[in-house]
């Protein structure tokens, strides 16, 4: 009897379950090749020196019993550097979070995947190329593009291709008689468009995190992704004019009119407002924002999400190729940040950013403020007001961060090293 337990207990000890392989025990024969060997949580990475399987950062992985923290259950094997998510939605993929942080990232957002239909062709009995696609022709054409499939080029495995199909869809939507459908069309809802920013976004970031590109790649796609989100921004004004705002975590997007004076931007654990109750206009126009956290793009520690504004003045918004055709008197205008964390801010420290479209370039504008710890909420002292003043049409993009919120590198991720371009082995630099 007492043999048969021992044999019992040994064998349940022997045994390997999901999820408790450490993937640097695998070898390129076995890493990822099924349920007990990593799949889910551990990839092969040959681009490093020395190829070897590595474990996945926390927000791709699949398997969250690779990050259970043991007690009454099996310790996870990538457990070291993730947790699982304390709660889950079926809506996004993600079911791990870095270590000690036990909540989704909203700048790591995953949208649920599917690979069915072509991502260059519409999906019908029978397909037609997206080259050829005139949606100028029926309302039943302008469905066929939504069925164009973008999470395809995710399967790509040669940057080139991965690149080039993926332009060639925003390239599609921002064609002509494609785009001016999209805006003027009454059937036209912009949520598909939204929904090419989001799925492109979230393709181009875990592209780069995955094979560690170069800011090439970015350059190459991210200003199709903020035309593509342009064209959605001008549909809004006609499809809902007073007012139409949606979050979808990785951006976020939202138009109001001008006399209504104000718009509250919603972030993760946080909120700003943009007031322009002081700003003396002409006519009436419309503040079109998208906005996203900044962490996407691997910068880190900031307060707030980074909102693109784009003022326009008259009654009905137009898209122009070049996007030099927004408000540049757009002024005087109050920014209010309200924090749902328990966290003290240094109103000392506190600034306010001004960041160019491809994200490189931020500079600090100048603008203080004054928090009141009790209610949450940090305003800027004066209204400010882009010194020197805009020529270029091209509207204005901000967040608020601590002075020093980017300075170590070594606070960084392994995914937010990557995206920043920096240099990871066990640590960023």
């Amino acid at each position: 009897m007492f043999v048969l337990i021992f044999i019992f207990i040994t064998t349940l000890y022997a045994q390997i379950f999901v999820g408790q392989s450490l993937c640097s025990t695998l070898t390129s024969t076995n890493c990822g090749t099924d349920a007990l060997n990593g799949q889910g949580w551990c990839y092969w990475d040959s681009t490093i020196a020395t190829p070897a399987c590595l474990t996945l950062p926390c927000y791709l992985i699949d398997e969250v019993a690779a990050c259970r923290t043991g007690g009454s259950l099996i310790t996870g094997g990538a457990n070291t550097d993730c947790d699982s998510l304390e709660t889950f939605s079926l809506q996004y993929d993600n079911v791990c979070c870095d270590k000690n942080l036990g909540k989704l990232n909203y700048a790591f957002v995953r949208f649920t995947m599917n690979f069915d239909g072509y991502v260059d062709s519409t999906n019908d009995i029978t397909p037609i190329p997206m080259a050829s696609l005139d949606i100028s022709l029926s309302v039943k054409d302008m469905f066929r593009l939504y069925t164009i499939n973008p999470w395809l080029a995710a399967q790509e495995t040669v940057e080139s291709v991965f690149q080039d199909k993926l332009i060639a869809i925003l390239d599609k939507y921002l064609e002509p008689n494609t785009r001016d459908v999209l805006i003027s069309e009454p059937k036209s809802y912009p949520f598909y468009i939204e929904r090419t920013v989001y799925q492109a976004l979230q393709l181009l970031r875990d592209w780069t995190v995955m094979h560690k590109s170069t800011i090439a790649l970015r350059n190459a796609i991210l200003p199709k992704i903020w035309s593509v989100a342009l064209v959605a921004l001008t549909r809004m004004t006609k499809f809902q004019p007073n007012y139409y705002q949606s979050n979808h975590y990785i951006i976020n997007f939202a138009i109001i009119p001008y006399f209504k004076n104000s718009l509250k931007i919603l972030g993760q654990a946080h909120t700003l407002t943009i007031d322009w109750n002081a700003f003396a206009y002409n006519s009436n126009g419309f503040v079109m924002v998208y906005s996203y956290p900044p962490e996407q793009f691997g910068i880190i520690k900031a307060y707030t999400d980074v909102i693109c504004i784009r003022p326009f003045q008259g009654g009905s918004v137009l898209y122009v190729d070049t996007q030099d055709n927004y408000d540049d008197t757009f002024s005087q205008i109050k920014f209010i940040y309200y924090w749902a964390d328990s966290i003290i801010i240094d109103q000392t420290k506190l600034k306010l950013f001004q960041i160019s479209d491809d994200t490189q370039t931020i500079t600090d504008t100048g603008s203080s403020f004054t928090c009141n710890q009790s209610s949450r909420t940090c305003t800027t002292n004066t209204n400010y007001s882009p010194n020197p003043a805009p020529t270029d049409g091209k509207g204005q993009n901000y967040f608020i961060a601590h002075v020093d919120y980017n300075l170590l590198q070594s606070d960084k991720k392994r995914a937010q090293c990557i995206l920043a371009y920096k240099t990871w082995t066990t640590s960023c630099a």
